[in-house]
Parts: C-alpha cells; sequence; structure tokens
C-alpha cells in the first residue's frame, strides 16, 4: 500500500509537471504570436504614416525651401537644395518615387523642418484607427547619435520596438517607434510566474500530504496494537471476575447473607453488561463502523439496575427515573442503550456539586423516543456546548479541571445516537444544571 501510494504521488507530480510546463509553452508561444503580429501592424503605419507626412512636405518644400529635383531620360536623377546639388546616373522609374521621398526629407532636415511631434501624433491617430491605443514614442537617429525623439523616457526590456524605417539619402537616418509592453501581453507573462508558484505550492502541500498519510497510518497501526492490548487488558479480567462471582454464587454452603447475594449479583451482571460492551467497542474501533442491533429490552429492569448501582457507588448521589405508561419495552438495544444512560448520570453526578440529584426520563414524542437525563450541577456554557461531544474536548473550568476524564464519554454516546439515526439536544445554563434530550426514532420490532 505504501509502494502503491508513492507511485501515485509520483505520477500525479508527473502529469502536474507536464500539465503545467505544457499550457506554459503554449501560453509563451501565444504571447509571441501576438507580439509579432502587434509589431508587424505598428511598423506597417509607421511607413505609411512617415511616407504621407514627407508626401505633405514636398509642395512646400519646392516653393518655400527652394528643392529642385528631377529624373531624365536618360536615367539620371538630379537634385539641388540650399547648397547642396548632386546627382545619380543609370536611376530607372521603379526607384523614382522611393529616391524622392529621400530628397524630400534630406531637404526638409537641412532646413530643421521636421517637425517629430507632429509625425507622432498623426501616426498616433492613424494606430487608433486600426485598435491600438498605446502611445508611442519615436526616435530618428544615425548609426551613432539620437539626432530627435518624442519623448526621453527610457526603453526598458518591457518595450515593443518596431523595425528601423530609413530616412534621407544623404543623412540617412532611422525612424523606431516603441510601445510600452501592453497589458495583455504583461498579464500572460503574469500568468506563467503564477502557473511556477502555483507547481511549487503544489508540490509542497503534496509533500505535506505525504508525511500526513505516513503519520496516519502510523496512527492507524499505533491503534490496532492499543486495541489489540486492551482487548487482552479488559477481557481476560472481566471473564475472569464473572467466572470467580458465579462461583461464589454456586457454592451450596455459602456464608452470604442474602443482601450480599443480591450484590454479587448485581455486580455480576454488570460485568456481564461491560463484557458486552468491552466486545462491541473493540468491534467499533477495528472497523470504524458502529451498528446497532435493536430488540425490545425491559427499560423498567434496565434503569432499576442503573440506579441501584450508583447508589452503591455513588452513595451521595440521588438517581431517579420515570418510565411513560406503555413503554416499558421499547425496540431500543441491550447494549449501547444501557451505556448512553450510564455515560449522562455518570457525568451528571460528576459536575453535580456535593448533593447531585439526576432525574432519568423516558417518554415518546411523535414517532421518536425521548430520553432525558436532567442534573442540578454546573451547568454548560453555550460556547461548550457545541464542542463537548468532540473527542478529547473537556470544559475548561476549576471544577472540571479536578475531575477525572479524557473527554471521550461524549464523544462515543454522539456516536452512538447517530447509530439509531437520533439527535442530542442540551438545555443548559451557569448555575442551573443541564438537560440531555436523546432523541432515537422509534422502530418496530418486526422491522
Amino acid at each position: 500500500m505504501k509502494n502503491s501510494m508513492r507511485i501515485m504521488g509520483r505520477l500525479s507530480v508527473g502529469l502536474l509537471v507536464c500539465v503545467l510546463l505544457g499550457q506554459g509553452m503554449w501560453l509563451f508561444r501565444v504571447r509571441e504570436m501576438k507580439v509579432d503580429e502587434f509589431r508587424q501592424t505598428v511598423d506597417r503605419v509607421l511607413s505609411t504614416t512617415v511616407q504621407k507626412f514627407i508626401d505633405s512636405k514636398n509642395l512646400y518644400a519646392m516653393t518655400t525651401l527652394e528643392l529642385n529635383y528631377g529624373w531624365h531620360p536618360n536615367n539620371l536623377f538630379f537634385w539641388k537644395y540650399g547648397y547642396r546639388k548632386d546627382s545619380i546616373s543609370n536611376v530607372s522609374m521603379d526607384i523614382y518615387s522611393n529616391l524622392s521621398s529621400r530628397i524630400i526629407y534630406d531637404c526638409l532636415f537641412y532646413n530643421n523642418c521636421i517637425d517629430i511631434n507632429d509625425i507622432k501624433s498623426k501616426y498616433y491617430t492613424n494606430l487608433k484607427e486600426e485598435g491600438i491605443t498605446e502611445i508611442p514614442t519615436l526616435v530618428i537617429q544615425d548609426s551613432n547619435n539620437v539626432i530627435m525623439t518624442s519623448d526621453n523616457s527610457f526603453r526598458s526590456t518591457s518595450t515593443i520596438i518596431t523595425s528601423p524605417l530609413n530616412l534621407g539619402y544623404d543623412y540617412k537616418h532611422q525612424i523606431t517607434a516603441s510601445f510600452k509592453l501592453p497589458f495583455v501581453f504583461r498579464a500572460l507573462k503574469g500568468v506563467l510566474w503564477i502557473e511556477l508558484l502555483f507547481l511549487i505550492g503544489f508540490v509542497i502541500c503534496l509533500v505535506w500530504q505525504w508525511n500526513s498519510i505516513k503519520m496516519t497510518l502510523r496512527s492507524v497501526r499505533v491503534q490496532t496494537m492499543g486495541i489489540a492490548h486492551l482487548e487482552h487488558e479488559l477481557k481476560k479480567p472481566l471473564a475472569m471476575m464473572i467466572s470467580a462471582i458465579g462461583g461464589m454464587l454456586k457454592q451450596k454452603e455459602s456464608a452470604l447473607c442474602p443482601t450480599d447475594e443480591v450484590k454479587l449479583g448485581m455486580i455480576k451482571a454488570r460485568l456481564m453488561k461491560m463484557a458486552d460492551i468491552t466486545d462491541t467497542m473493540l468491534t467499533s474501533l477495528k472497523t470504524s463502523v458502529l451498528e446497532v442491533e435493536r430488540e425490545p429490552i425491559d427499560l423498567q429492569l434496565e434503569l432499576e439496575m442503573i440506579t441501584e448501582m450508583f447508589t452503591m457507588i455513588r452513595k451521595y448521589a440521588r438517581v431517579e427515573y420515570h418510565i411513560a405508561e406503555g413503554l416499558g419495552y421499547p425496540c431500543l438495544d441491550k447494549i449501547y442503550f444501557n451505556y448512553i444512560v450510564i455515560n449522562l448520570v455518570d457525568n451528571a453526578i460528576k459536575y453535580g456539586g456535593v448533593h447531585p440529584v439526576v432525574k432519568i426520563n423516558f417518554y415518546e414524542e411523535g414517532t421518536d423516543y425521548i430520553l432525558g437525563v436532567e442534573d442540578n450541577g454546573m451547568g454548560i456554557a453555550p460556547k461548550d456546548q457545541k464542542q463537548i461531544f468532540k473527542q478529547f474536548y473537556r470544559v475548561r473550568n476549576q471544577q472540571v479541571t479536578k475531575t477525572t476524564g479524557f473527554g471521550l464519554g461524549l464523544t462515543f454516546v454522539h456516536k452512538v445516537v447517530c447509530a439509531y439515526g437520533g439527535k442530542i439536544h442540551i438545555e443548559s445554563e451557569i448555575g442551573n444544571g443541564s438537560k440531555f434530550l436523546i432523541i432515537l426514532p422509534q422502530v418496530s420490532w418486526k422491522n
């Protein structure tokens, strides 16, 4: 079992790692594809915007800045602006438009007529038509230095930069646009980190769970050994005492008086009941399942034996019982019901003060049997009423601390009541005693 759990744990971790790595690689690939798509769009829009800007300045350059350029049929391209004059031979008509744009840019730059913020404004307007709302930063530079920029902000590693667009023929400038990484791409990167943290957390939880399972298995082994020890330490002494008392009662020439014989008979009956309870409790501890086998019981005899027993062992307490008319033989069981009453009465006497008075009532209400055990003790605080049925829980006050106990009796009572399909209610006030109401559904003998 231990090896199987170890193998399953390793397989679970391996599968989770594969799933998370696969998902992370897919998200990374999607992010890269979206970044490439974004870059292609802003590259295209930048090229179109710069071309339109230069074309719009053509007339101004020719009329105001005295730019003169043209193409001769003998494939000679010439230009002149300011003090600059040059020409290129063997220029085909196909590259005429591109050369014209470069010469116009040279003329504009030579005369300080390049407004990079105007280009940025037009570029941003065109980007919004494409559904891109990120504000760009434009930079014009040569091979060594930045010539001009629309923003002096620093380009961090989380920016997208367009491909360089060549400007000018003589000046050989390039223009680029940079964008802060859009939120969607930053979010995808964040998801990858979250997945990594989730993987680490899952591995930590799995290790913790594995340690918990090992502790549980160890606890089960200890519990099994403890049950075996209890079985050895309880069953044999009980059997020996029952046998010894039975032998004393069977002796014909006994020196026992009638009262002592009655007491010994009662002790034998209680020991036999304890033996039955011990067998049943050990069985339920082994299987973790408690089953109640119902049958009619002589309720008056049971309660009479309980009251007489507490009269002998708790002489300072007064235990009374009352059975409603017609309920002398309810369909309960011979083991667990007796245990419920004994445990509740014993607790009532323990915490009942100097002169405890305990009243046992058994009646029916609708289709339910009601067992009420009422005392005149110290009472239970509301905050403790929901906790007292938990294993090992004990109310924290001075009187309870002085009283021996492990906090297991009411836990088992609750388990028995649940096996009956019943409920437990508590009515209690500090200083005014407590009343436990056990509600058990009625079942016919045939059912």
